[in-house]
């Protein structure tokens, strides 16, 4: 089936306007472990979604990989390039960003006899982060980067969504069954999308949730090409957007409303979706969320994910020497400016050089070698 959405094909197969979504949630995160690591950052009402809702941006980034690699990826055939472009994107800055925290526990270790935040920085540990296991079931607890563990599960859910892609109705089928499994799994055992544990001593509930919102997000991306949405492209969408949005942030805001598992279940499972798709198909928010600044935030959006952690292991050690309380405003500010240059530094010299490397080295790798489609 032909992608309903446009493509922006000088932008690495974009879907304008999502991006921008991508890049607010990766800050939205950033915000929200700068609040709750060192309860700090300024009491301002406007950061009250970020502070108290947070995780659920980590849901968002499920369903936006979700759809985002059902329309951009469906055209691949072969499973092992599409295993090649998935390592290419996920490992390398996955590898930086656990250098950078090893060393940063180790000296902070030093300087204060105990690791900073997360504690099984063991060499067990360190090969799980190295393969993307950290977050399977196999782990004790979070360690090194703990925020990865997300990536962890969306690697090993992108694993069993590559056999179905190219398969459009058994895709949908296995989607239908993933997300009824999962659901059931969290209502029955768990009862909280935020609370991660292992279930039945195994089963990690952080698999479920990324199982949940990533086959949500399929799904949506099917409904999207199913209703051809490619040329309905209007000002009602902008509406739903508009509407949809305060909805979104109100429940962040609301540690009442946003703990409730029926409202999780609504938001991730039907208003995330419905933001992603009109978003994706009105014209103002469109244009607005295609402005560069906020492309360019989606860019960045996997390093400042992955990288503003190791960051605030350097910003905790040096903290008595900073010019301002953590729990001010020019905290805050300085931080995001911090976080937002690394990010793009390393995006633009390791980042995107080392995804291009390592396509080209898996290419031509004997065992993998896959012809690009």
């Amino acid at each position: 089936m032909k992608n309903s959405l446009n493509l922006d094909k000088t932008a690495n197969l974009r879907i304008p306007g999502l991006d921008a979504l991508r890049g607010i949630a990766a800050l939205g995160v950033a915000i929200f472990h700068f609040h709750y690591y060192f309860d700090a950052g300024p009491n301002f009402l406007i950061l009250q979604p970020f502070y108290n809702g947070a995780p659920f941006f980590v849901d968002l980034f499920f369903i936006l990989s979700g759809f985002l690699l059902t329309q951009v990826y469906s055209h691949i055939k072969s499973y092992r390039e599409l295993l090649i472009r998935r390592i290419a994107r996920l490992f390398p800055l996955q590898w930086l960003s656990l250098i950078l925290v090893m060393l940063g526990q180790y000296y902070y270790k030093l300087i204060y006899g105990t690791p900073f935040i997360y504690t099984f920085n063991d060499i067990y540990h360190f090969m799980l982060n190295i393969f993307l296991l950290q977050e399977t079931g196999l782990q004790k607890g979070f360690s090194f980067n703990g925020p990865s563990w997300s990536i962890s599960v969306e690697w090993i859910i992108n694993l069993i969504f590559f056999i179905f892609i190219n398969k459009s109705k058994r895709l949908i089928i296995a989607s239908l069954i993933l997300i009824a499994s999962s659901l059931t799994l969290i209502v029955a055992f768990v009862g909280n999308l935020t609370y991660l544990t292992k279930l039945f001593g195994f089963l990690d509930t952080g698999l479920l949730k990324a199982c949940f919102g990533f086959f949500i997000g399929v799904l949506t991306a099917k409904l999207a090409n199913l209703i051809h949405l490619r040329n309905s492209a209007n000002f009602a969408w902008d509406v739903i957007t508009f509407l949809s949005l305060p909805a979104l942030f109100y429940f962040l805001a609301s540690t009442y409303i946003n703990n409730m598992l029926g409202f999780q279940l609504a938001v991730v499972g039907l208003l995330m979706p419905l933001i992603i798709i009109s978003v994706a198909n009105g014209r103002i928010f469109k244009k607005l969320l295609s402005l560069r600044p906020l492309t360019w935030l989606g860019d960045i959006s996997y390093a400042v994910y992955l990288l503003h952690f190791p960051i605030q292991i350097f910003i905790f050690m040096f903290r008595k020497h900073l010019p301002f309380p953590l729990n001010s405003g020019e905290a805050l500010l300085c931080y995001l400016v911090l976080v937002t240059s690394i990010s793009h530094l390393v995006f633009v010299y390791f980042e995107r050089p080392a995804q291009t490397y390592v396509r080209n080295k898996l290419r031509h790798f004997p065992f993998i070698a896959a012809k690009a489609v």
